[in-house]
């Protein structure tokens, strides 16, 4: 059973520096947000934040409450560096290979296509685990000596919570980057991507007449720090997680219909692309 993880294992070990990295700055960012809060309590009991500037915390938390303000000032934007770790990751996993020349090496082994990419998303699964883990520590490190109202089983909620939209992003640069003819691209559309489902959900908060935008927003669904006092909303989790499955699955198919490319290519012609789409 070992050697058939080998994928695993090997893409954990090349990527164990950025999860490290990621992950001190998970652990340092929580830790110090809970730790400013008793100084920073009085300032914001008062302030009543306008409706544009609370829908950039990506919430209806109050600002002045300790929810609100970790929500605002920790899992409003920390998961966007966690989108930046998968995207590398899903872009990385087949265009990278490609682009480097060292997926031939990788397709001799006895390994089928499909077997390579359920491996990838394996260990980037493992990966986006830790550094959300290292989050938690942080709070696991400050919330028990610092008086503030949130609970540690809250932050643990809402730790894990950033999974799922991450492991979308991951699933969609992943697809990308087997039907875009190099890892630039597919990491141009996938960056593209989240910029635009970050901007949709922020316009949708604040302007009402624009709304119904936000249920095309992956970010309307992650809820920022919502699951401290509200708990998981599974029928979200359930929507990210099974769009996710859905562009690993097309991925799948893709990537088995299609010619490898050694050193990538260049060009964006819509019949190369759909062939590559519909194999």
């Amino acid at each position: 059973m070992r050697y058939r993880l080998n994928v695993v294992e090997k893409s954990l070990r090349d990527q164990k520096w950025q999860i490290v990295g990621f992950g001190i700055a998970f652990l340092a960012m929580s830790a110090l947000i809970v730790y400013i809060w008793p100084s920073y309590r009085t300032t914001v009991a008062s302030i009543q934040l306008p409706e544009a500037v609370q829908a950039l915390l990506g919430s209806d938390l109050a600002y002045s409450t300790a929810a609100g303000f970790v929500s605002a000032e920790y899992f409003s934007w920390i998961p966007i560096l966690l989108i930046v770790y998968t995207v590398i990751q899903g872009t990385g996993a087949i265009a990278g290979e490609e682009g480097s020349g060292t997926i031939d090496l990788l397709m001799s082994q006895p390994l089928t296509r499909s077997g390579m990419v359920v491996q990838k998303t394996v260990a980037v699964c493992i990966g986006s685990a830790l550094i959300a883990g290292f989050g938690f520590l942080g709070f696991l490190l400050s919330i028990p000596f610092v008086d503030i109202e949130i609970t540690l089983k809250g932050a643990a909620l809402a730790c894990a919570n950033m999974l799922p939209m991450a492991l979308l992003y991951y699933a969609v640069s992943l697809w990308f980057g087997s039907v875009l003819p190099n890892r630039a691209y597919a990491s141009g559309g996938a960056i593209a991507l989240a910029t635009a489902g970050y901007f949709f959900n922020t316009i949708a908060s604040a302007v009402s007449s624009l709304s119904w935008f936000k249920y095309g927003s992956p970010f309307y669904y992650y809820g920022a720090g919502l699951p401290m006092v509200k708990g998981i909303d599974w029928s979200h989790v359930l929507l990210l997680l099974g769009v996710a499955a859905l562009f690993v699955g097309l991925t799948v198919r893709s990537f088995a219909r299609r010619d490898i490319t050694i050193g990538g290519a260049s060009n964006l012609r819509l019949r190369d692309m759909l062939g590559r789409v519909l194999g």
